[in-house]
């Protein structure tokens, strides 16, 4: 047991005499304490609140910085990159002038003119001016002749208009059917000179038929 004790003594001096190190006998050099003054916050400053994070700052893209110059002139893109070999900067649009429409002049048809007659077509006049009549009664049209001419047509209209009666006849007189006056109005008539060939030659005369219930 007392062995043990020596032992153990033995190696407590060799431990102690290992940690001495190559620093000598004096005091061990202490740390010297730094002071630092806390910077003043700025007047607006607010804290963040709780569970704040920061956004992404986006990258800036790339803008054409051109200089003036007309066609040849150069340029580069953000951050340094040269424009291509080929590339020339685009001209501002122009305004181009709308044009005034041109007015459009409507083409009127030529007036008709007028072509005298020989005096013998003033010889065609009607005989008794207008006449009257009764629905479904005859009645009887007359007319000075012309000399020159023997042949005359008879045209009769309906009071709409319509052409209901187209004759040929000689003299100076016709007799018309009472079929042809089926309802009440005003119907015309009209008589034109016909030339050996049947074409009417001179102008027409004529009147109304009084057609009555």
């Amino acid at each position: 047991m007392r062995r043990a004790w020596l032992l153990f003594g033995v190696l407590v001096a060799a431990l102690l005499a290992g940690c001495g190190g190559d620093g000598g006998d004096g005091p061990a050099p202490s740390a010297t304490a730094t002071l630092v003054t806390p910077s003043s916050l700025p007047p607006t400053w607010t804290p963040r609140p709780p569970g704040f994070a920061p956004s992404a700052t986006p990258a800036p893209e790339n803008t054409a910085v051109r200089t003036p110059g007309g066609a040849g002139e150069g340029g580069s893109l953000a951050g340094g990159t040269p424009f291509p070999p080929t590339w020339t900067p685009g001209a501002p649009p122009s305004a181009t002038p709308r044009k005034s429409p041109t007015p459009v002049v409507p083409t009127m048809p030529p007036a008709p003119t007028w072509t005298a007659h020989p005096d013998y077509c003033l010889a065609l006049t009607v005989v008794g001016g207008d006449l009257a009549t009764r629905v479904g009664v005859a009645v009887t049209v007359r007319w000075t002749p012309i000399a020159e001419f023997g042949d005359y047509l008879v045209i009769v209209r309906h009071p709409g208009g319509g052409i209901i009666y187209s004759e040929a006849v000689a003299g100076d007189m016709l007799r018309l059917s009472g079929d042809l006056f089926n309802v009440a109005g005003a119907y015309g008539w009209e008589v034109w000179p016909l030339d050996d060939a049947g074409n009417r030659v001179c102008y027409a005369v004529g009147g109304e038929i009084v057609v009555s219930f």
